[in-house]
């Protein structure tokens, strides 16, 4: 005595014919990475975000608006990156002059690669 699911299993299988069936291989997971926007200026402010992408809901980066001194970045103001949505950082530039200013964003991602990204380079007067 058949059971029903050896029935359905008939059925489907005469309603296929020789017909084979193809399922096709799950899609490759997504990569964790951090995520940079355009830097600008608003007002006497230079203004940077980012984020993450496809990462778990704890990861986090660390987002930075640098100066260019001739040499090397200067960090200025910081904050911290999720996973999701923008995280913004602004850094006031009143009384600097003219100078040249970026975001960066950087942080471990999963399987404990190391990423970094960096904005635009906006040479403004404040």
């Amino acid at each position: 005595m058949k059971t029903h699911r050896h029935i359905a299993v008939a059925l489907f299988t005469a309603a296929l014919g020789a017909s084979t069936i193809t399922i096709a291989p799950a899609a490759q997971a997504a990569t964790c990475d951090v995520q940079i926007g355009t830097t600008y200026k608003s007002g006497s402010y230079i203004v940077g975000y980012g984020s993450l992408s496809n990462c778990p809901s704890t990861s986090t980066a660390k987002l930075t608006v640098q100066r260019w001194t001739g040499l090397y970045w200067k960090d200025y103001a910081t904050a911290t990156a999720h996973q999701g949505y923008d995280t913004y950082v602004r850094q006031n530039c009143s009384g600097t002059g003219t100078q040249t200013w970026r975001t960066l964003i950087s942080g471990t991602t999963i399987g404990g690669e190391y990423r970094t990204k960096a904005s635009n380079q906006l040479r403004v007067s404040c």
